[in-house]
């Protein structure tokens, strides 16, 4: 994008509008609504300083030219504020897709995922885009969204028209999203912001908290993320900070511009830039994403695994510039690659901060001093954890599992979980090395009729409706069990630290 056309984006973003009415101190999403409506092409709909509106259905634009907005517009937290109601269907507070140079600003929106709840498949705080051009946010704060992303500029579908000339400038986004699934399996992780349009700007955020991608391009070409501040969450894992490893537009990223955006770790991000199809790809990689394209200036520090990392790309990298001293080493001081392929584990042994697979990084290139040559086709960087112990203890009475919940013990290089088929086992480095047995043939069904209990007798065992199915025998001497990533991988002790169960003895 031409440096004349970002300029005269943000002034048209920033301008002050008169609004068509007085502003809005109370209500629900009737009343903009309904502002909204009777208003038309170019209305102006304004909160009050202060105001709270709870909603329980989507506000949806109307007509081109329209604006949902703060009277005054102030930064602070007198904004207005628009948050999901408890026991709502919402997962959209602010839909805007098809309208032109519509516009959202100086707003608060709370998705309110902690009192309304996860809304598995629901979509984004703010959906906007589509067949449009010259859409704005900025100056909003959006946060915990019910669904997979805080703001999602959707494409159209069409190369030939597509979404075009978005503006995201100056918002506070976060937190987005939880790491890992719910009880169900559904996904908890969200962006911070998903851009899928082009010829686009978003530069000036702050996204504190994603755990899924903190900016996501979608391909987006023409686009310009500048000047942005992703910073991981202290709570949850992130998945990566910002993330050009998607192939809308055929795979083209033909003229994005990455630069000078700060990228800081807190708790982790598995990634501070991915790029590439097969960075993110989980089984066979797709065709590789096309430039040219630059990522230039950009600083890294913190908890970040592998800062840069590139693979499934052609026609044209630029990665200069960027600095990554403010990542700690050695790596494993704060992160855990023993999930991870042996490639990956490879590099990260290494304290590589710049990596890339030569056979998946083609077309002309101009990279930075530093990067490292992965051995192999890294792909799925999303393998990190935070630093992982070598033991894990429970006491008794804390351990009550159904099958198929994931490990319940992850440690360096070995995890311990109950499978599906009510088998008990340890896996080091994905190799089995102790299993219970006991299995059942049938499976444990949908929902798990099964269980495995470290009780409060101190005993260990697995259940089939409620029927023991193998056990240790340790009831009234247990008081403690201890998962190691080494043999005998579990032990049982008893109240003065000596072990009466493992896996050696006999049940």
């Amino acid at each position: 994008m031409k440096a004349t056309l970002k300029n005269s984006l943000l002034t048209a973003a920033t301008l002050p509008a008169i609004a068509s009415a007085a502003c809005i101190s109370s209500g629900n999403q009737a009343t903009i609504q309904n502002a909204l409506q009777s208003g038309g092409n170019g209305a102006v709909v304004q909160l009050c300083p202060g105001a709270v509106i709870q909603i329980t259905d989507q506000i949806s634009f109307t007509a081109d030219n329209q604006e949902i907005s703060t009277q005054g517009y102030p930064t602070d937290s007198t904004r207005g504020t628009i948050q999901v109601a408890p026991g709502s269907s919402a997962s959209t507070l602010i839909y805007g897709k098809n309208f032109n140079n519509i516009r959202i600003k100086n707003l608060q929106l709370e998705g309110n995922r902690g009192g309304a709840g996860l809304f598995p498949g629901g979509a984004a705080n703010i959906e906007i885009g589509g067949f449009t051009t010259g859409q704005t946010v900025s100056n909003v704060a959006s946060r915990n969204p019910r669904g997979w992303s805080c703001l999602h500029a959707i494409g159209s579908g069409d190369n030939n028209n597509p979404c075009k000339n978005v503006t995201i400038v100056n918002n506070d986004i976060g937190p987005c999203g939880q790491s890992g699934t719910d009880a169900n399996g559904n996904g908890q992780w969200a962006d911070g912001i998903s851009l899928d349009c082009t010829a686009s700007l978003v530069q000036g955020n702050t996204i504190n908290g994603p755990t899924d991608g903190g900016i996501v391009i979608f391909g987006s070409p023409g686009s310009t993320i500048t000047g942005n501040t992703i910073i991981s969450s202290p709570d949850y894992v992130g998945f990566g900070a910002i993330n050009m490893v998607d192939g809308e537009y055929d795979g083209s990223y033909a003229g994005v511009s990455v630069t000078n955006n700060n990228i800081q770790g807190q708790k982790l991000f598995n990634l501070g830039i991915g790029i590439g199809a097969n960075v993110w790809s989980f089984g066979d990689p797709p065709p590789p994403l096309k430039g040219p394209a630059t990522v230039t200036g950009n600083t890294i520090s913190g908890h970040v695994s592998f800062p840069i990392a590139i693979n499934g790309w052609s026609n044209g990298l630029t990665v200069t510039g960027n600095t990554v001293s403010g990542v700690p080493s050695p790596h494993s001081s704060f992160s855990d690659a023993s999930q991870c392929s042996s490639q990956i584990q490879s590099v990260f042994n290494q304290n590589a901060n710049l990596i890339y697979y030569p056979a998946g990084l083609t077309g002309t290139k101009n990279l930075q001093s530093g990067f490292v040559a992965a051995p192999g086709n890294t792909t799925n960087f999303l393998c990190s954890t935070i630093a992982l112990p070598n033991s894990v203890t429970f006491n008794a009475g804390s351990l009550t599992i159904s099958t198929d919940t994931g490990p319940f013990a992850s440690l360096h290089n070995v995890i311990a979980q109950y499978q599906g088929d009510n088998n008990l086992v340890v896996l080091q480095s994905g190799t089995p090395v102790w299993a219970s047995g006991h299995t059942l043939s049938q499976g444990c069904g949908s929902p798990s009729g099964c269980q495995l209990r470290f009780d409060s007798s101190g005993n260990l065992g697995t259940y089939f409706n409620g029927a023991v199915q193998w056990q240790t025998n340790t009831g009234g001497r247990g008081k403690t069990m201890v998962v190691l990533n080494s043999a005998p991988w579990i032990q049982i002790k008893d109240g003065s630290g000596n072990v009466i169960w493992d896996t050696t003895k006999s049940t």
